[in-house]
């Protein structure tokens, strides 16, 4: 979670400032993260099931993130950047995933939160320290000279993953093997198929925004410390939230939390299409913890109450497909374009007004979540 604290923040600056891309070549660049998650996201899910071996599974991913990064800090021109961004997003696209489906089955639904909150700790250490250590080891002070250590600092902390994997405590339920034939029953399933159409229309909304959250700071008079300051405020309320969602998981259920992120992210980008200030809003991205907890760990919830043991990896890989992957790939090509081609709020009307239908239709669109048979 520290490497995605220096890669999704700062991500889309890089390649604006130092590769000099435009804001829709941008998009379409961010979008190849996701795409590639459509095809590698259920094929790593499918071998960490089948072998029952998420662990080692996940010291391969550490490590095919940490290699892909270094290659991707000498790469420069349209083509080179956009292949080097899929051979990226093969192994950064599958790692929360399968990481999700070994915590879950070590510590369960209500100490899952507890273990997460680490990687959210992680991930806010990486944003604040990211542009000031850069800055220390850069000779020039400007944007571009600090942003050139991105890619290397993301392989390095790749590598730290790969120690902390390895000593990762074995359970049953994590070695728990699939049954050939199983993964694609479980897509014939009503309720799965719902809840994917659903996460997915859900990152169609969410997604772009975030991606190009630096632009939109860069446009109202911010820079990279800017952009940092601005991700301590969004995750310092993520922290304790996302600690505390076995609470509200028992209270709300899964579909309550998951409601609860939608509603929140609407109003924050709603908000963030009308306010140029950069005080009101720094303010507002306090919000973000709020629709973290609600949505990302609502969802892998939601998928651990309806799948099959066996199933932990191959589940939480869909949904991350369907929504990492899918539902992104349409947003960040969306969210470029519209702002590219109509202004800088668009993506951010966009996505707030369509979280909260979704929010308000959501008890009708999918069911309360009970185990599947497959």
């Amino acid at each position: 979670m520290a490497g995605m604290g220096v890669f999704f923040p700062f991500c889309s600056l890089y390649l604006r400032q130092n590769l000099g891309f435009s804001a829709g070549q941008v998009g379409i660049l961010m979008a190849a993260v996701p795409l590639a998650s459509l095809f590698f996201q259920p094929t790593w899910g499918v071998v960490a099931d089948r072998t029952g071996s998420r662990q080692r599974v996940l010291v391969v991913l550490t490590l095919g993130i940490s290699a892909s990064a270094w290659m991707l800090s000498g790469l420069a021109g349209f083509v080179p950047v956009l292949l080097g961004l899929i051979a990226f997003a093969a192994f950064h696209s599958s790692v929360l995933p399968v990481a999700t489906s070994v915590t879950l089955a070590v510590v369960g639904s209500e100490g899952f939160g507890k273990v997460r909150m680490w990687g959210t700790v992680g991930f806010l250490l990486a944003v604040v320290s990211f542009p000031r250590a850069m800055g220390w080891l850069s000779t020039e002070s400007s944007d571009a000279a600090q942003l050139r250590w991105l890619f290397p600092s993301v392989a390095v902390l790749a590598l730290a993953a790969t120690a902390g994997a390895l000593l990762l405590p074995r359970s049953h339920g994590s070695e728990a093997r699939s049954r050939r034939g199983q993964a694609g029953r479980l897509l014939r399933q009503g309720p799965m198929l719902r809840l994917l159409a659903v996460v997915m229309a859900i990152h169609f909304f969410i997604q772009g925004p975030i991606y190009l959250f630096p632009l939109y700071i860069s446009s109202r008079g911010g820079d990279a410390s800017t952009i940092s300051y601005m991700w301590v405020l969004m995750l310092a309320l993520e922290i304790p939230l996302v600690a505390l969602s076995g609470r509200t998981l028992r209270r709300f259920g899964a579909r309550g939390l998951l409601n609860m992120g939608l509603f929140t992210e609407g109003f924050r980008w709603l908000i963030c299409a009308n306010i140029h200030d950069l005080r009101w809003i720094a303010a507002v991205q306090v919000l973000h913890g709020v629709a973290v907890a609600g949505i990302l760990v609502g969802a892998a919830l939601y998928v651990e109450r309806l799948v099959p043991p066996e199933l932990r990896s191959t589940g939480q890989a869909m949904v991350s497909m369907a929504g990492a992957g899918a539902g992104a790939i349409l947003s960040n090509a969306l969210a470029g374009w519209s702002m590219e081609y109509f202004s800088v709020e668009a993506p951010y009307w966009l996505g707030g007004s369509g979280a909260l239908v979704l929010a308000l239709t959501l008890r009708f669109l999918i069911p309360k979540p009970q185990r599947l048979s497959c």
